[in-house]
């Protein structure tokens, strides 16, 4: 920490305490986050270490950058980023900045920009949520907290169903799939797609998978082999959980203030069968892009309310 001088803390995060700080041989801003070591005896906590590999070796406008990294003596790690003014939760949640739809353009089209440099890579975010997308003072969105972030593509590689925060999380994670591709950050992608236009969560569960996807179930019909061929295959199914039928609510009853060309993007990523879903790069060709209103430029958003 020598190299750096703390000027406060920023938050408490999953791992640690986020702290602002300035870079002593630069006088540049930085977030300094420590990850303490779960167990020191074992030695490094693996979240650090998988983060800091992930980051390195990205150079993209929309990607958090590692600036440095290096570990203290209780065995902790710090993790050294550039210093965001904001994040998107906080955001939504201030009901004194507006949010147009040229500005949810912009944010779509930062968020799908990064994510496909993600899996253009093969690596799976696995924690898309608005708290992780960060923005810089001149607008610039920065997706961040890798720590859950994995490589993916290798035939059979079992990935845990934990990952993911409930209310981003796709149903084939919540019926327990261990294997699954970049479909699964696309439905958390179409999540943040569907908060930006409602202004709130879309799908709410009460702190349980099942829960949860009584939740999704609602909104889009109970799975059946027109809608998701092969999710009897998945965990939960072949252990007897079963479903009274529903039929899906049409997404104009709910997005009733939405653009066409919105509500088409959105039903081409929230879709039941992981197979079936828009890719970012698929996402990013869809004429909601160069419709009008175009995105508005990131020098003109709104970040405060000040």
């Amino acid at each position: 920490m020598e190299n750096y001088k703390v000027i406060k803390a920023l938050g408490q995060g999953t791992w640690g305490v986020v702290h602002m700080a300035t870079q002593i041989a630069t006088g540049r801003i930085v977030a300094i986050k420590k990850i303490k070591s779960e167990r020191p005896e074992e030695g490094i906590n693996f979240t650090a270490v998988r983060e800091i590999k992930l980051l390195r070796e990205f150079k993209h406008e929309n990607i958090i950058e590692l600036v440095d990294c290096f570990t203290t003596p209780d065995l902790g790690v710090c993790l050294v980023y550039e210093c965001a003014f904001t994040d998107l939760e906080k955001i939504l949640s201030n009901k004194a900045i507006p949010v147009s739809l040229s500005d949810v353009k912009q944010h779509m089209k930062s968020l799908l920009t990064a994510i496909a440099a993600c899996h253009d890579r093969w690596i799976l975010h696995r924690d898309l949520k608005p708290d992780n997308m960060l923005f810089l003072k001149d607008g610039t969105m920065k997706l961040a907290d890798f720590g859950l972030a994995r490589m993916y593509g290798t035939p059979k590689l079992r990935l845990s169903p934990q990952a993911i925060t409930l209310w981003y999380k796709p149903p084939e994670l919540l019926l327990g799939s261990t294997e699954y591709s970049s479909a699964a950050d696309m439905w958390s992608v179409g999540c943040i797609f569907a908060e930006l236009l409602l202004r709130r969560p879309f799908l709410q569960g009460k702190q349980t998978d099942i829960s949860q996807l009584d939740t999704i179930f609602t909104v889009f019909g109970t799975p059946n082999e027109s809608n998701w061929p092969d999710y009897e295959t998945l965990p939960l199914c072949t252990r007897g959980l079963e479903w009274d039928d529903t039929s899906p609510i049409p997404f104009d009853e709910i997005f009733t203030a939405a653009p066409k060309d919105a509500i088409s993007l959105l039903r081409s990523i929230m879709v039941l069968d992981p197979n079936m879903r828009f890719t970012a790069s698929q996402c990013l060709d869809h004429p909601y892009f160069s419709n009008d209103p175009p995105p508005t430029p990131k020098g003109k958003l709104v970040l405060s309310a000040g």
